[in-house]
């Protein structure tokens, strides 16, 4: 009889971000393998534009006692939830209600699930209250479970200082929050999510720098010992099969740079445009394209307009459109800010990027700046500091000829995809199963 795998996520397909296609590629490989994988996850609504009357009619405070088959052949069970929006305050009720409407699943096994018992519980991090919800379920079921920590939690909580620095204002919540309740809520959250990875069967990261770092940490171990961490790299397959031509282009003092992702906290796209700016004094003419969606959005917007740049401000494509974004660039920018957690990150579309053969302008540190050196892919500057960016950019469209990259970057992440993540993968979850 099959092994039965049961995954609790905060979202899940048709919804198109990284972490969708991640784990439509890992359960992939976990179905391929012979192992049955059942899923409980909240309706799409990631892009939090469900209202809460909509909400109530459709009655999605339930969970549906009715499964339903996912793209890789996965049983995907939809638990309730209540939506929100982009304030981190209204995120974190997000989360803690999908965790919620997991544990109601859980607890009555509605519909199919009658009867269900896993041999191995996943939960996939962030969103945080995943992780207690998944230590609740494996000891329901008393079965083993994993943690695919996918960031570098809980790290990240001790930036939450800086959260809201690029998003151009401080909301009356954050004002009164950061004056103690939200230093104990993420002394809490701190607390709760290490001890879901110190009683875990293993870990599944996405950087070898957090690998690395998580096994070194006293407070995972037990008698000396942390539990397996394993790096599962955001190698996904890409959705579209564009590879650049390697030719030259002749710029004459012009440079086309694409951003396509998250408008997030932890990209402040703002550097990039201080350094457009920078550029153009030094009289190279930077076209910006920005595509995505985001908390920032609107600050970027602003800034855009009171600078005068030529920066194009464009919403989020699905994945498969984004060859003739592509083709236009001379460079895409792979962005983040100077997070100390951040150096432990590796931006998915560096690897995408990477695959394409376009070139990559690196803003970034630890990691990510070392595979994209290694490789070949690009170049690479320090996080906040405009200047060093804008003086890559003119020496870019100065020399074109440093934008055709011709390293084993492709190579690389075919092999990582194909073999390295797939064996990882599979003696991380056999080895919990036992």
């Amino acid at each position: 009889m099959a092994k039965q795998i049961l995954v609790l996520s905060q979202c899940w397909h048709p919804e198109n971000g990284v972490h969708q296609r991640r784990w439509t590629w890992l359960t992939r490989i976990l179905v391929d393998a012979g192992y049955e994988v059942t899923v409980i996850t909240p309706p799409p609504h990631y892009q939090r534009k469900m209202d809460l009357k909509t909400w109530w009619q459709e009655r999605r405070f339930f969970s549906a006692a009715d499964d339903q088959v996912g793209r890789s052949g996965e049983r995907i069970i939809r638990s309730g939830f209540i939506p929100a929006g982009n304030s981190l305050t209204f995120r974190v009720l997000n989360q803690a209600t999908v965790a919620l409407g997991a544990i109601w699943v859980i607890l009555k096994r509605p519909g199919s699930l009658r009867g269900y018992r896993p041999d191995l519980v996943i939960g996939t991090v962030p969103a945080l209250p995943t992780a207690a919800a998944t230590w609740f379920t494996a000891v329901r079921f008393r079965a083993p479970y994993i943690i695919d920590l996918r960031d570098a939690w809980p790290d990240l909580l001790e930036e939450s200082s800086n959260w809201n620095k690029s998003t151009g204002r401080r909301s009356i919540r954050e004002k009164i929050f950061t004056k103690g309740p939200l230093q104990l809520l993420s002394a809490l959250t701190r607390k709760v999510v290490n001890l879901a990875l110190k009683n875990s069967a293993g870990i599944s990261v996405t950087s070898s720098y957090l690998a690395e770092d998580l096994q070194t940490r006293r407070e995972l171990q037990t008698n000396g010992h942390t539990p397996p961490v394993t790096t599962v790299r955001n190698v996904f397959p890409a959705e579209t099969n564009f590879v650049k031509d390697g030719k030259p282009r002749s710029r004459n003092g012009r440079l086309n740079v694409l951003y396509a992702g998250t408008f997030g906290r932890a990209q402040n796209l703002e550097n990039a445009l201080k350094a457009a700016e920078l550029a153009k004094a030094q009289g190279v003419d930077v076209s910006l394209r920005l595509v995505g969606a985001g908390v920032t959005r609107a600050a970027l917007t602003d800034s855009v307009a009171r600078r005068g740049l030529n920066v194009s401000l464009e919403s989020r494509q699905p994945a498969e459109d984004l060859a003739p974004f592509y083709d236009w660039a001379d460079t895409a920018l792979v962005h983040l800010t100077d997070w100390v957690a951040l150096e432990k990150a590796v931006p998915s579309k560096t690897y995408e990027l990477m695959a394409a053969r376009v070139h990559i302008s690196g803003v970034v540190s630890g990691e990510a700046a070392e595979l994209i050196r290694d490789r070949g892919a690009g170049d690479v500057v320090t996080p906040e500091n405009p200047q060093a960016l804008a003086d890559l950019w003119v020496a870019l469209a100065r020399d074109p000829a440093r934008l055709v990259t011709s390293g084993m970057g492709p190579e690389w992440v075919a092999r990582e995809r194909e073999h390295v993540a797939r064996r990882r993968l599979l003696s991380l979850i056999d080895n919990a199963i036992g």
